[in-house]
């Protein structure tokens, strides 16, 4: 009973989600017009949206490991980069509708994060792989954010507020809530998830490549890949179905 509550909580919170960005979307096009146009592109425009895709880079990884065929992961990382968050919702409704819940103890997250087929345990290069490409986004990430702040000044002006930038910021907050329900399900503690949400919200895409090092490194290479996504009650209590 515990488990299907939470997940009609889930549903529908993604659901409202991804349809509020559907809307807001809609109604910047009419409003604003069509977001392609050159003066939109204003550094901290173009800073948000690499910031934006970083995190899209991350939840694409996911989905690739989730879907059982190249040509659904394709589909799905071209929307992801076409709609954003709007996808990201979506994707996760559509897992979590294909959930049944197995008994009362049974965390829906496990079975949302978790590829349900049967998944060869990867291992080492992908760790290894893993802690490179993230170091190495979240450092460029860390260093466009700053290379920004000297030559255009800080972010927090009303100037800088135009309607495609709330929209894109809206877009970016919903992925960055999507990373934290994985963040709060992977942490011990809410002193500890509470810290990373925070760091989510102020330093974004950072934070994300951030967490995904800190939880590679902690991953030795005789453990399957899938144990970054688990916790450590779940990592060890259940693995993908067979």
């Amino acid at each position: 009973m515990a488990a299907s509550g939470t997940l009609v909580v889930y549903r529908a919170v993604f659901t409202a989600l991804g349809l509020s960005m559907v809307g807001t979307l809609v109604y910047t096009c009419i409003t604003d017009g069509s977001p392609f146009r050159a003066e939109l592109l204003t550094p901290w425009m173009v800073t948000t949206l690499v910031d934006f895709y970083v995190n899209v880079v991350a939840i694409s990884i996911w989905v690739v490991y989730k879907e059982v065929n190249w040509i659904s992961s394709v589909f799905w990382v071209v929307l992801l980069f076409c709609f954003g968050s709007a996808t990201t919702c979506a994707y996760i409704v559509t897992k979590l509708f294909e959930i049944t819940p197995s008994g009362p103890s049974q965390d829906p997250l496990d079975h949302l994060l978790l590829r349900q087929d049967n998944l060869p345990e990867r291992k080492c290069s992908f760790v290894t792989v893993g802690r490179t490409i993230f170091s190495i986004l979240g450092i460029l990430m860390a260093a466009l954010v700053m290379y920004t702040v000297v030559t255009d000044g800080l972010p927090f002006r009303k100037d800088l507020l135009t309607p495609w930038m709330a929209a894109t910021l809206f877009d970016f907050y919903i992925d960055v809530f999507a990373i934290s329900v994985w963040v709060v399900h992977k942490e011990s503690t809410w002193i500890s998830s509470v810290i990373w949400i925070c760091l989510l919200i102020c330093f974004g895409s950072i934070t994300t490549c951030g967490y995904i090092v800190v939880q590679l490194l902690q991953v030795s290479y005789q453990d399957p890949i899938y144990h970054v996504l688990l916790n450590s009650h779940s990592k060890y209590g259940i693995a993908p179905s067979q």
